[in-house]
């Protein structure tokens, strides 16, 4: 799953997620207004057919939106 979340972050913003520090704030890393953090959301959850919580909007770091898109993803539908 994580390659999969790591193709759409590639394609959208056009930078290789290993680029990007898991620790540090993501959105300042790559320069993402709310608007293209919205819009990053929303191709993933039509890339992984989940729908995230609105607390994905809140996530600081790579690995907190990971940790929200895998456990969105075990979650019983």
């Amino acid at each position: 799953m994580r390659q999969k979340v790591f193709e759409i972050i590639e394609n959208e913003i056009g930078r290789d997620p290993a680029e990007i520090d898991p620790e540090k704030p993501i959105r300042e890393q790559i320069s993402l207004d709310s608007m293209q953090f919205v819009g990053l959301l929303a191709r993933i959850e039509l890339g992984l057919d989940i729908e995230l919580p609105i607390s994905a909007m809140e996530v600081k770091t790579l690995n907190e939106f990971l940790g929200v898109i895998e456990k969105t993803a075990q979650a019983p539908n």
